[in-house]
């Protein structure tokens, strides 16, 4: 009958060998939750920005030389531009939605347009090469 500690003695005396590692991982935790906080906008920015270039890259390769832009009823192009200016728009209009959220203070509004900005380069490339 030496063991006589009840489960709540031998719970809270292993809590107690455990705090001074679990306060160390907390503050650990802590510093990391803050430096990604700080760092959102740069964070969130990266893959929208990656995409773009990716998405500008495949169009480059994949579009014809004229673009059609405004899809007629008739299957017909309202008005056609060149293959440089059907790619730089969009990745443009990303950057800008990018440069936008880095100035903005409201972070996910900003960064959800950008996102957005990515079907345009889609959008071309299906009304061009797959419709056209």
């Amino acid at each position: 009958m030496g063991n006589t500690a009840t489960f709540a003695e031998k719970w809270n005396g292993m809590l107690d060998k455990l705090r001074p590692g679990m306060q160390a991982t907390r503050r650990v935790f802590s510093f990391v939750g803050t430096w990604l906080f700080r760092l959102r906008k740069v964070l969130l920015s990266i893959p929208v920005l990656v995409a773009a270039i990716y998405l500008a890259v495949q169009n480059m390769k994949l579009l014809p030389e004229q673009v059609g832009i405004n899809l007629l009823s008739t299957g017909e192009f309202q008005q056609t531009i060149s293959r440089t200016v059907a790619v730089i728009g969009p990745l443009g209009l990303t950057a800008l939605c990018l440069m936008l959220m880095v100035a903005s203070r409201k972070t996910i509004y900003p960064w959800l347009v950008s996102v957005f900005t990515l079907v345009l380069p889609i959008l071309i490339r299906l009304t061009n090469v797959y419709l056209g």
